[in-house]
């Protein structure tokens, strides 16, 4: 019994994809049938999602700069200024931690035909989440 249950889950993690290792919800790439679409899919989407993030740090930054215009609390701006530099800074730091991350993503795979599609697909969620996290500072305070 035991050798059957473990023969199954090796059997199970054997057939894992790219897409099953990284599948978290809404996942638009995740119904492609073959590598070939999933990696296409994955790098159109990773490229969306990146640009969307770039552009909220903009967004967020210069909702900073125009908060610190407000010439009532010169301290307060002088804070608020610098945390428009930090958010366009932080974005700099965080490509570069998703570069590195994603890469050994795709090095894990040595030579294997899923390499390219699991990369796109780290891009994508790491892109995805960065979009979420950013989202939390155009929420208004509670």
């Amino acid at each position: 019994m035991k050798t059957t249950t473990i023969g199954l889950s090796i059997l199970a993690l054997a057939s894992f994809s790219p897409s099953v290792l990284f599948a978290q919800s809404n996942d638009p790439c995740e119904s492609k049938e073959s590598n070939f679409e999933m990696r296409e899919c994955y790098t159109k989407e990773q490229k969306r999602v990146n640009s969307e993030a770039d552009s909220l740090v903009k967004k967020i930054a210069a909702n900073f700069r125009k908060e610190a215009q407000d010439p009532t609390d010169g301290e307060a701006a002088i804070v608020i200024k610098k945390a428009a530099t930090a958010v366009l800074r932080s974005q700099i730091a965080w490509k570069a931690y998703r570069d590195q991350h994603c890469q050994a993503v795709e090095l894990s795979w040595t030579t294997g035909s899923g390499a390219g599609t699991a990369y796109e697909q780290c891009m994508f969620e790491l892109g995805k989440d960065r979009v979420h996290d950013l989202q939390g500072f155009l929420q208004p305070a509670p």
